[in-house]
């Protein structure tokens, strides 16, 4: 099990590694063990490095959102990693490398913010504010790194104390799904009480957490609560779909937006736009992987993962996204197009925007049978930002508007790390991707096995 590696991860000096990012106030190199979790200044920066664990490579810095497309239609893959060629064949070993970087980076997320949970009362007064508001941080970060493993793997070990030693306690078995769905709603539900409302760059608040419980709900199958969180945080007014998917940026080098010298489309221009609701902040000193691994070679990228033809075929004639999302390089080579400072690295990566909480209020309102007439007014907002028509008012049964909604996320989400586990809901999983049922859950790391007897394997591996 994790515990077992990071132990005491908070405490440990060295973790919250200085950056400039709006989550800290002031450079920091390390936290000594002294401060670390006895202070507010050391719970102020052991939350900055909670939300940090969201942002290294086998999270949302390059793996975790690409995956969920290269394992599906949405990506190919182009590169060399066997890792990667796994999760392109649709074909996972237990040892895979990049599965157990996603599963220990997850619970290394968790330990953090459990250490946090556990010192807070221990610093602070009861009622304080800022005491709060550091636990609502901690409990939305914890239900979105619980939110990422019980896709992936299903069953998981629930873990919400700190692990600060081995002992036969760190050998946790397995909890069911509706366990862990239980402990993520109740974290984000509570989080969303403790949270401030408005809009904070790159930080939790109450929209933040109440468009996360949106997306559990959903994928929960907890149809009527999806739809009350979703309409919540579009009810807010304070988010607004840009006037077009399409933003234009000049720049004479790939990720280099100072020269006027070539023109280039690309939707995730403007960080922190009106349509985003968190995303996860990067900087020059603390970058990703993204724009690298998506460009090809003449833009100075390694081409890792393609884009499908099945899915630049997928986008209706006039759809602008089909070009914000998909570029074609000098020698016809398809790359993603959503990421592009690939120079500096520092794109940003939005984790929750506002297209996906209408999406989500489509797909909730169509399975509670709701009007037809409903479920087409939330894709066509969708839609008619990127330059398309309405749907035909001949999608009017529950599978028609289902598949419509299935469709919209497709060419809407691209490359944000939702296709397979989309696919997987509707239950055309199997069939659209050609699987056997045992491949809708990932492996359980077999190196986690070796060190914890009580962790079980999922069928098939």
């Amino acid at each position: 099990m994790i515990m077992r590696k990071y132990l005491s991860c908070i405490a440990a000096a060295g973790l919250l590694l200085a950056c400039e990012s709006p989550l800290e106030t002031e450079p920091t190199s390390s936290i000594d063990d002294g401060t670390a979790l006895t202070t507010a200044r050391g719970i102020e920066l052991a939350v900055n490095g909670a939300y940090r664990s969201l942002q290294g490579g086998s999270l949302y810095g390059q793996e975790e959102p690409v995956f969920a497309d290269l394992y599906a239609d949405n990506l190919d893959f182009t590169g060399t990693f066997g890792t990667h060629r796994e999760f392109g064949l649709r074909s996972l070993t237990a040892s895979n490398g990049a599965v157990l970087g996603i599963w220990q980076a997850a619970y290394n997320g968790i330990n953090r913010t459990n250490n946090v949970l556990d010192a807070i009362p221990q610093v602070f007064a009861p009622g304080n504010p800022v005491a709060m508001r550091y636990r609502g941080e901690a409990l939305f970060i914890r239900a979105l790194h619980y939110s990422i493993l019980v896709r992936a793997f299903g069953d998981v070990p629930l873990v919400s104390t700190p692990s600060r030693g081995v002992s036969d306690e760190s050998n946790v078995s397995r909890d069911p799904v509706a366990a862990v769905y239980a402990l993520i709603q109740a974290d984000l539900e509570e989080a969303a009480t403790l949270l401030p409302t408005g809009r904070v760059t790159g930080r939790a608040t109450q929209d933040v957490a109440n468009a996360l419980l949106a997306r559990v709900y959903l994928e929960a199958g907890n149809y009527a609560q999806a739809r009350d969180k979703a309409t919540a945080v579009i009810g807010t007014g304070l988010y607004g779909l840009l006037p077009n998917f399409v933003d234009t940026v000049y720049y004479d080098s790939p990720g280099d937006p100072t020269d006027a010298d070539t023109l280039r489309v690309s939707f995730y221009l403007a960080k922190n736009s009106s349509e985003s609701i968190f995303e996860l902040q990067y900087s020059i000193n603390n970058g990703n992987l993204h724009a690298f691994w998506f460009f090809t070679a003449e833009l100075s990228g390694r081409w890792g993962y393609a884009p499908s033809l099945a899915l630049y075929n997928a986008f209706e004639v006039g759809d602008s996204r089909r070009d914000a999302s998909i570029g074609i390089d000098g020698v016809g080579r398809r790359y993603a197009n959503k990421y592009f400072r690939i120079g500096n690295s520092d794109d940003n990566v939005i984790v929750l925007r506002l297209p996906e909480m209408y999406l989500i209020r489509a797909e909730a309102n169509a399975r509670l049978a709701a009007s037809d007439v409903v479920v087409r007014d939330d894709i066509d907002v969708v839609r008619n930002r990127a330059g398309l028509a309405d749907l035909p008012p001949t999608i009017v049964t529950q599978a028609d508007l289902l598949n419509a909604v299935l469709q919209e996320r497709r060419v809407e989400l691209a490359f944000e790390g939702h296709r397979f586990w989309d696919l997987r809901r509707h239950g055309v999983a199997e069939t659209t991707l050609i699987l056997t049922s045992d491949r809708l859950l990932w492996p359980v790391p077999q190196a986690e096995r070796d060190v914890n007897p009580n962790l079980t394997q999922n069928p098939g591996y």
